[in-house]
């Protein structure tokens, strides 16, 4: 059956600016609760077909300035659409935390069976070379078809080609261009001349049964990125007195970080935060090769109480955590329960369905003794 009943949810963000004055400053434009759509957007609305459209403006602001209690209002309006019997949505929102939103709503939301697709654009809709038109057009083309979940669509370039992202899958690379990738599996579309051209089966990610589903967020949450000499003391009082109840850190790609006793100790930094109670998840930038063997810093650390979660990108782990934190009331055995359960589609690990191969590292090929392409 068509979906004839769409929803749209605006945020603010570039897609919802103008560039102004001299300096070609980005500026939000203002607008009411609701209605009051700008002029730009009919052209891409119709790609969606004929449709009752419902209207909601939880939030206005650019996404650097964006709070977990903002996905949670975001969450709030699409569930109340879906309510009053929207069967699809379309989230425009600012691209530089998009990412974390997606997943916050993945999490959030997880429980209902409608598209949400959240787009945004490089440039102010008025800009020359602005991609907005082109990035929700195909948000309303994917929108047609799209099974139910959290999906993330960008283009990026005017009249380009737009990939569609799983929104636990994703996140923002660059500030131009095809800005975002999906590094564990690819995405799972492409939107290409109207259509929508699948690149793996349909994901179905749904939560188990006995997840409780709810769109909340503790924010003591602290995401880092290891780097030789990081002083983990400063980061010991930041948790401190932070009132912290979890630290999501990123291992260096082979899923390593330094052990020991001394001030740069990943390993004695997650006794401290355990020794409190709180929840250390580890993560690398993309799931390591299936072959590779692990290095001896990482049983090292998961037995300091590190949750490595080989399969989930560092952003979506960090809002898992927070969306855990709350959903548990802070218990920490449960916490760490729903960290290793996949819940809306975030892990490539252990997941049914066929993978996409991995690529093969140059170096990677040449150890194992196989040709290398050049």
């Amino acid at each position: 059956m068509a979906r004839t009943r769409l929803g749209l949810v605006l945020t603010g963000g570039t897609i919802g600016s103008t560039s102004a004055g001299e300096a070609e400053v980005v500026r939000l434009v203002r607008g009411p609760d609701a209605g009051g759509l700008p002029s730009w957007l009919a052209g891409p609305l119709a790609e969606f077909g004929p449709h009752q459209l419902t209207v909601r403006r939880p939030i206005e602001k650019h996404s650097e300035e964006a709070r977990p209690d903002d996905w949670s209002a975001i969450a709030g309006a699409c569930r109340a659409m879906v309510a009053g019997g929207v069967e699809a949505i379309c989230i425009l929102h600012g691209s530089d935390t998009m990412s974390y939103a997606a997943a916050a709503l993945s999490f959030g939301l997880a429980d209902l069976d409608v598209p949400i697709v959240l787009t945004g654009s490089n440039l102010p809709p008025d800009a020359a070379a602005s991609d907005a038109r082109t990035n929700v057009g195909a948000a309303m083309t994917a929108l047609r078809e799209l099974p139910g979940g959290v999906y993330l669509i960008f283009a990026g370039i005017p009249g380009g080609d737009a990939l569609v992202h799983l929104g636990t899958r994703v996140r923002k690379e660059r500030a131009a261009g095809t800005a975002f990738v999906s590094p564990n599996g690819g995405p799972v579309a492409i939107v290409r001349s109207g259509r929508v051209v699948r690149l793996r089966p349909w994901p179905r990610p749904r939560p188990p049964e006995d997840v409780p589903v709810a769109a909340r967020f503790d924010a003591r949450v602290l995401e880092l990125r290891v780097h030789p000499g990081l002083p983990f003391t400063a980061m010991e009082a930041a948790y401190v007195a932070g009132g912290l109840h979890g630290v999501v850190t990123e291992l260096y790609p082979c899923a390593t970080g330094p052990t020991g006793d001394d001030d740069t100790s990943l390993e004695r930094f997650a006794r401290f935060v355990t020794e409190r109670g709180g929840i250390v998840v580890g993560t690398v930038p993309a799931t390591p090769d299936a072959g590779d063997a692990p290095y001896p810093s990482l049983p090292t650390l998961t037995s300091a109480g590190i949750g490595f979660l080989p399969g989930v990108l560092t952003s979506t782990a960090t809002v898992k955590l927070m969306w855990a934190l709350a959903a548990s009331d802070g218990d920490p055995a449960l916490v760490r329960s729903l960290m290793r359960r996949t819940i809306a589609g975030e892990s490539i690990v252990g997941t049914a369905g066929p993978a996409l191969p991995a690529p093969v590292r140059p170096e990677t090929a040449a150890l194992r003794g196989r040709p290398v392409a050049r």
